[in-house]
């Protein structure tokens, strides 16, 4: 029968995969794919009206240009309905070109209100295809938050398993010699898989090769706490 110390580290390695396995599932979580997807789907409805937001803005300059107009026509035309009114201008020829004047500038506020009237239908426009495309990117955000609230309780749950399973783990390695540790890790950093492995019937259970009867006979006569390694696949052997 193995010795404890190496049965305990089996279950070291079982314990540590189990975390490797838990750590992979958040990091591959799918609800991550779909929250960068949504984002991304997002991302490219506002860039897709981004020329309809630029003119929007363009035609908004366009208005308020004309709004600033329109109210210096109606200052001019206040000025001069004042003068025309107040006695101050008595001369018919001046007050003929003052009204005169006064018509023209009737004129071209209304034009410039007629262009102002178009500015603001093509702004209507842009705005419902802007709404439509809010709405899209708004529903989005929805699914986003309500991803990252289920991802959130889906972690929650990975988190308290690792946690439990690290709990574990801390209380096997105690029983588990420094070296013996040591070699351990060693060999988790330097290649995958299984480093720890049953020899049954002279086959190593991690590479699933046999060895030699001369190496199973040397192996039998080691002491059941002597650190031993596959050498197929340099597993530690637990015998």
């Amino acid at each position: 029968m193995a010795a404890e110390q190496y049965e305990q580290l089996l279950r070291t390695q079982e314990l540590d995969t189990r975390l490797a396995q838990l750590a992979h599932a958040k990091a591959t979580h799918p609800l991550l794919v779909k929250i960068d997807q949504t984002r991304a789907h997002a991302a490219e409805v506002g860039a897709g009206v981004q020329d309809e937001r630029e003119e929007r803005h363009r035609l908004e300059r366009d208005q308020k240009r004309l709004d600033d107009e329109v109210a210096m026509l109606d200052a001019k035309r206040a000025d001069i309905e004042a003068k025309l009114y107040d006695g101050s201008v008595t001369a018919t020829k001046d007050l003929l070109a003052m009204q005169e004047e006064s018509k023209n500038l009737a004129e071209r506020k209304a034009s410039l209100e007629d262009a102002e009237l178009e500015i603001m239908e093509q702004v209507e426009e842009l705005q419902a295809v802007l709404d439509r495309a809010q709405q899209e990117i708004d529903a989005d955000e929805q699914k986003i938050s309500d991803f990252e609230a289920e991802l959130a309780e889906s972690f929650a749950e990975l988190d308290a398993e690792a946690a439990q399973v690290q709990s574990e783990r801390d209380a096997v390695v105690v029983s588990v010699p420094t070296e013996l540790l040591d070699a351990y890790d060693r060999l988790r950093a330097s290649q995958p898989g299984i480093v720890v492995a049953r020899l049954v019937g002279g086959t190593c259970q991690a590479c699933h090769m046999t060895l030699s009867a001369m190496t199973v006979d040397q192996i039998g006569k080691l002491d059941a706490e002597a650190l031993v390694h596959c050498d197929q696949c340099g597993a530690i052997l637990v015998r």
